[in-house]
């Protein structure tokens, strides 16, 4: 499973008045969401900027799902906060510093029996409820849940507010259509070339994040579909790696551009202590 493990992680640019900052991230913000079981029912606790990201990927770990993840372009202050380490915004007031999600506490509770983890209509409705209650919570955008076929799902922003304080509907950039030609590369070349074709096609820069190279680059694929949305040869190059992995497509608000990263998926396991680990689900 190393080949799986070893992964890049894409360069960002921060404009050259931000240099060298550090995000002011909340003390009370958690390194991810927990999960806890009662009798009939979870609940699903996260505290982040990114409180929905952190909540799925904690449900994805405790069952061994395969969710996608997609931000949505945030770009309002309604949805975005300055998150400049203060001693430096003291000196340069007027200078652009970083700017992070407006997210904080998120909770849910959902239905949960022993056979939860292998049910996709549970699972289907654990993230219809999961989505519902975010969007209620009153934390930065609201999103929609989307079936990609067979045991996976895409959790995909689908409106922020804008400056006025208004609901805005905005699209997937992963839903623009594209065309590459379809021939046989590894998975690896695949994959850059439609995030480099759809970044041209559609104004928006999409770049490689968080890649498990080795694993791409054993792999062949054949893209098949002209000017069909970029997801769907994503999807394809994934399915051609014969492993089971995820996609999240994180917007970074400064650069207005998003990294793309894949991701083994992974399932939670508990001793008899209560000690949690997790395992690449094969």
């Amino acid at each position: 499973m190393h080949s799986i493990t070893v992964m890049i992680l894409a360069a960002t640019c921060l404009p050259a008045s931000a240099a060298g900052q550090v995000p002011n991230q909340d003390s009370h913000f958690t390194e991810r969401a927990t999960i806890q079981h009662g009798t009939n029912s979870a609940t699903v606790v996260a505290n982040s900027p990114r409180p929905l990201e952190q909540a799925v990927k904690a449900v994805g770990e405790e069952y061994g799902w395969t969710i996608n993840f997609e931000d949505p372009p945030y770009y309002s202050q309604y949805d975005l906060v300055d998150a400049t380490v203060p001693a430096w915004r003291t000196q340069h007031p007027n200078e652009k510093g970083v700017t992070n999600f407006r997210g904080g506490a998120f909770q849910s509770q959902y239905s949960e029996n022993p056979n939860t983890a292998g049910s996709a209509t549970e699972e289907q409705s654990i993230l219809k409820k999961l989505v519902s209650d975010y969007n209620q919570s009153g934390n930065p955008g609201r999103f929609s849940l989307r079936s990609e076929g067979k045991d996976r799902f895409s959790i995909i922003g689908t409106i922020v507010t804008d400056e006025k304080g208004q609901s805005k509907q905005v699209p997937s950039v992963l839903d623009f259509p594209i065309s590459i030609s379809p021939q046989a590369r590894d998975c690896k070349a695949t994959l850059e070339l439609i995030l480099s074709t759809l970044s041209a096609q559609s104004g928006i820069k999409v770049f490689p994040g968080l890649l498990p190279l080795n694993l791409l680059a054993q792999c062949k694929v054949i893209p098949e579909g002209q000017n069909v949305p970029a997801r769907t040869l994503l999807q394809q190059v994934l399915c051609a790696t014969n492993r089971k992995l995820y996609w999240e497509l994180l917007y970074d608000p400064d650069g207005k551009t998003y990294a793309f990263s894949v991701l083994p998926v992974e399932r939670a396991e508990y001793d008899a202590s209560g000690n949690r680990t997790t395992m690449f689900v094969k």
